[in-house]
């Protein structure tokens, strides 16, 4: 018996080998990209991942130091220490250049006037921006420094490193001046309790303000220059430059001390997984502390100096200062390594995009950094159309041919037969 050719598959083959090449191309070809550059692991960013890079640099003023996002208009605000101005951008380009006092040194964003107090440092006073434009300058202390929002009360408390206390600003005037103790640098707002903790470098304490008055003065490590609080427990982690630990205080007492690295220098908290981020300056690493300990240490890059939480795709960036890159941590293992401008200091997350915007002192300008490409959707759009051309081909081919099987052939020149039921 000859078996008869399936009459509608030899014309599907050629398509059919056509779509099995092109997705075939795809796939490699997006293999190969996603492989040159750094990606997140599966399940962040809700998904296989995209690969993480600059999308833009945004030139500013000199020496740009801290920035600051505006919920309100979208706007990330930058300090520029040796041009004593503030950038402000939106997306990837900069829409206003605002003159304030002499070096900026920080930016902080009061969300319920909407305004952003940057502190002075050698003028000695604090710029109010509204938008685009200086709306107040507010005397202070001798060599603002620190500026900290508190959203219980509405006050902005700004640290005055030579006069060792803390002007309480409400809207555009001082409302209160309160003493603590010797070169106080940063402030921490504690949305449990209502307190305001002020690291006092100097006199190695932290001075716990509630309202516009010192309710207690808890004795920490040598140096305190940073703390960060923990939303979920309670705790507040102040970071001892000198000492190389973290004191972890509930209250106004302290419940544990934390070994860390060489230096510790920033810290953020991750609302994810409940993780505290020290970033170790002089060791080239970060601690990840979990509650009241040490829970793992990541390598990262040189000099690490400042640490910031993306709770968009729940990654922490660390600025490595003598590298010129900031590390991606998701957890506790590095995920990407994106390089930067030259001396990146400071990363703010801006919620509205999504993106981090790292200041680069040494090259004057902000690198963007965001999602550039997804890894999870390498084949390009073209190879799905082809394929689907080819898949068509083939399934019009196979069911032409079935149909031509089951009807035989005409007989002695009649009519051929009806083909049998099913």
């Amino acid at each position: 018996m000859v078996r008869r050719r399936n009459p509608g598959v030899g014309p599907a083959l050629l398509p059919a080998f056509l779509c099995l090449w092109v997705l075939t191309s795809g796939f490699l070809a997006s293999g190969s990209a996603s492989a040159s550059g750094p990606s997140f692991p599966a399940g962040v960013s809700g998904g296989a991942g995209p690969s993480l890079g600059v999308i833009a640099t945004v030139p500013v003023g000199s020496a740009p130091f801290l920035a600051a996002y505006d919920g309100r208009n979208g706007h990330v605000y930058v300090a520029n220490s040796l041009s004593n101005s503030v950038s402000v951008i939106n997306g990837t380009a900069v829409i206003a250049t605002v003159p304030v006092g002499l070096g900026p040194a920080d930016a902080t964003y009061d969300g319920r006037n909407g305004y952003v107090y940057v502190t002075n440092r050698y003028s000695d006073n604090v710029s109010v921006i509204g938008s685009t434009s200086v709306v107040a300058t507010v005397p202070v202390g001798s060599a603002p420094f620190d500026a900290t929002y508190d959203s219980g009360n509405g006050f902005v408390y700004v640290a005055d490193l030579d006069a060792a206390d803390v002007n309480v600003i409400n809207g555009t005037s001082v409302v209160a001046t309160v003493h603590v103790g010797a070169y106080p640098e940063f402030a921490a707002y504690d949305s449990g309790n209502g307190f305001i903790y002020v690291e006092n470098s100097a006199s190695h304490n932290v001075s716990v303000i509630n309202g516009t008055s010192v309710v207690a003065t808890v004795v920490v490590g040598a140096f305190p220059e940073f703390a960060v609080c923990d939303s979920a427990n309670g705790f507040l982690y102040v970071e001892n430059s000198a000492s190389n630990d973290v004191y972890v205080i509930r209250d106004t007492t302290v419940i544990a001390s934390v070994n860390v690295g060489d230096y510790p220098d920033y810290a953020t908290y991750d609302s994810g997984n409940g993780y505290v981020y020290v970033a170790n300056t002089n060791s080239d690493n970060v601690s990840v502390i979990g509650n009241a300990s040490v829970v793992a240490t990541v390598p990262v890059g040189l000099a690490p100096a400042d640490a910031t939480y993306d709770r968009g795709n729940g990654l922490v960036y660390v600025a490595n200062v003598n590298s010129d890159s900031v590390s991606a941590i998701n957890g506790t293992s590095v995920v990407a390594t994106v390089p930067v401008g030259s001396m990146p200091y400071f990363a703010a997350y801006d919620s509205g995009n999504g993106y981090v915007y790292v200041t680069n002192s040494g090259s004057n300008d902000v690198s963007v950094v965001g999602a550039t490409s997804s890894s999870s959707s390498g084949v390009p759009w073209w190879a799905y159309a082809v394929g689907a051309v080819g898949v068509a081909a083939v399934v019009v081919g196979v069911v032409v041919g079935v149909r031509r099987r089951r009807r035989p052939p005409a007989v002695d020149g009649k009519p051929p037969l009806p083909s049998p039921g099913p």
